[in-house]
């Protein structure tokens, strides 16, 4: 994650070499570890080493720190589509992707869980721009399996019917794991990812 100093004009409570684009992307991480609503003021300012008054003045609310967050967050998550839309593999992509999820779970942020899928299920989503994100995320993860499960029929390594079944099921496969990641039941996560690659074998023919 590349981030440039922010050098302009200081205000008072911030620190004299605030990085806001480092900034965001703490809050980012706080916010899908700890949850929107769980995430607090203080953990905000530690977070940034701002002031209450300057993190709201460089930020602005709460909402609308999470909204930046989502973009950043969707930001990351590029490199995980990345072999569903651009892959020319097969169901070897399909497999790439779900290596994502796996090190997600073995990594620190195991039971982050998903922030879109996260934000989704609190009232927060109601705000216009948060819901605009999180169907983007949505929508775009339906697409690009579909478009994933579209390359392996084309090569033969699926029947006909596979992106019409199989790109809804395995994507409520994937929101299945990183909510059990999130519930902290790591070894159940694992269980479910390894049941879509059985699932994704099982119709390879």
């Amino acid at each position: 994650m590349s981030s440039t100093p922010d050098t302009d004009a200081r205000r008072p409570g911030r620190p004299a070499q605030f990085d806001r684009d480092q900034a965001l992307s703490d809050l980012c991480l706080l916010l899908w570890n700890k949850g929107y609503d769980a995430a607090t003021q203080e953990e905000m300012l530690a977070a940034t080493g701002l002031s209450s008054s300057s993190l709201y003045r460089t930020f602005g609310t709460k909402a609308d720190i999470l909204e930046a967050a989502l973009v950043r967050y969707l930001a990351w998550v590029d490199v995980m589509f990345t072999p569903l839309e651009h892959g020319d593999r097969g169901v070897a992509d399909l497999q790439a992707f779900l290596d994502h999820l796996r090190a997600q779970l073995d990594s620190p942020l195991r039971t982050a869980g998903c922030l879109v899928w996260n934000t989704m299920q609190n009232p927060v989503n109601g705000h216009a721009r948060i819901k605009a994100l999180t169907e983007q995320h949505m929508d775009r993860l339906r697409r690009g399996l579909t478009t994933a499960l579209q390359r392996a029929v084309d090569a033969g390594e699926l029947p006909p019917s596979a992106p019409t079944y199989l790109a809804d099921a395995v994507r409520a496969g994937v929101l299945g794991v990183q909510a059990r990641g999130r519930a902290g039941d790591t070894a159940d996560a694992i269980r479910m990812l390894d049941g879509l690659r059985t699932l994704l074998t099982l119709n390879d023919h």
